[in-house]
């Protein structure tokens, strides 16, 4: 089903006809997106008589830049690098406190092609094509010693999208990760793995992302 919405949309978009000014060749681009969430677990909010506080955050930036090479057609890359903050606190039967810390990073480039096709002057729908390159590391800290991994992976990506224009030169936009389709290679944590999804994320809340995005036209 989603592999034919994407057909769908693919063709919609590949047929576009002249629409929106900002989206004529030569016109540059700009777009950041900055997500985080974070959480604290105690021992009191499982029930439990654990000596244990949990504590995680995630920050996870990412920037965008491209240029139309003909009118409706972009190509950019984009960087991004996700991180995640794992901390656990321990207090001993003497008093004293055990802290393990975990730091997750995935250093990301990715280079993109977008087709757009205008819907009307504030509205357009975009299909994303990108190769996404990917260094991973984790790194272990305790009281007692320090471990790090590394890895890397490497993917195929496709996922349509809607703009919508504030201005002449500002739209926020939404990648719809719902109907994306992957594949991949991932070499990490001793295990290497190919992949396919159907969708680049599992939770709810990630189906959608909110971007910035400048186009910026010479006049």
């Amino acid at each position: 089903m989603k592999k034919n919405l994407l057909i769908g949309i693919w063709v919609c978009v590949c047929t576009a006809v002249p629409g929106l000014a900002q989206l004529q060749k030569g016109t540059g681009y700009i777009g950041t997106t900055v997500t985080f969430d974070g959480s604290v677990i105690r021992p009191e909010m499982m029930n439990s008589t654990s000596a244990e506080v949990y504590n995680h955050l995630s920050i996870n930036p990412s920037v965008q830049i491209g240029k139309f090479f003909r009118d409706h057609v972009m190509a950019g890359v984009g960087i991004g690098g996700p991180i995640s903050f794992s901390w656990t606190k321990r207090t001993n039967a003497d008093g004293s406190d055990n802290k393990t810390r975990f730091i997750q990073g995935a250093y990301t480039l990715s280079p993109y092609l977008r087709h757009y096709k205008s819907l009307n002057s504030k509205w357009a729908l975009f299909l994303t094509s990108a190769v996404d390159l990917a260094y991973l590391k984790i790194a272990q800290k305790n009281r007692n010693e320090k471990e790090s991994w590394d890895g890397f992976s490497a993917g195929l990506r496709i996922v349509p999208g809607v703009s919508y224009w504030i201005s002449p030169r500002f739209a926020l936009e939404t990648d719809v990760n719902l109907l994306s389709l992957g594949v991949g290679y991932k070499d990490f944590l001793d295990a290497k793995s190919f992949y396919f999804s159907s969708a680049a994320t599992t939770g709810l809340p990630s189906y959608f992302s909110v971007r910035a995005s400048w186009y910026l036209k010479k006049p």
